[in-house]
């Protein structure tokens, strides 16, 4: 496979799949920033409040909870599960499967010996 060929496909395959974390820079260096989806800004408050009502469900040591509080636990508990299934990079690892698909061909490729040989 021609370099510049190899490079426009690998181009191709981050493009499509490189959904969830885009490079930045810190003062700490290069890092990657996370997206997640949110229907409004309402939905974000919910769901920061869902966060904090979890940490609160789970530090909470005797176990008695106030219903003002926390009226619902498993309701916030669903909610920052399902947050947490949008922060699974499934794209990103669909890409690692496009990679290890073309080095693959690209090894078989080396293998097969060509016309000129």
């Amino acid at each position: 496979m021609k370099k510049e060929k190899l490079i426009n496909r690998l181009q191709e395959f981050k493009q499509d799949h490189m959904l969830h974390l885009t490079p930045d820079t810190s003062r700490k260096g290069k890092c990657y920033k996370g997206t997640y989806r949110v229907d409004s800004h309402l939905d974000l408050m919910f769901l920061i409040t869902n966060l904090i009502k979890v940490c609160v469900v789970a530090l909470e040591e005797n176990e008695q909870l106030c219903d003002l509080e926390v009226p619902n636990p498993k309701y916030n508990v669903m909610e920052v599960l399902r947050f947490v299934t949008q922060l699974i990079p499934s794209e990103e690892f669909a890409l690692i499967d496009k990679f290890s698909e073309l080095l693959e061909n690209i090894e078989l490729e080396k293998k097969v010996p060509t016309e000129n040989s």
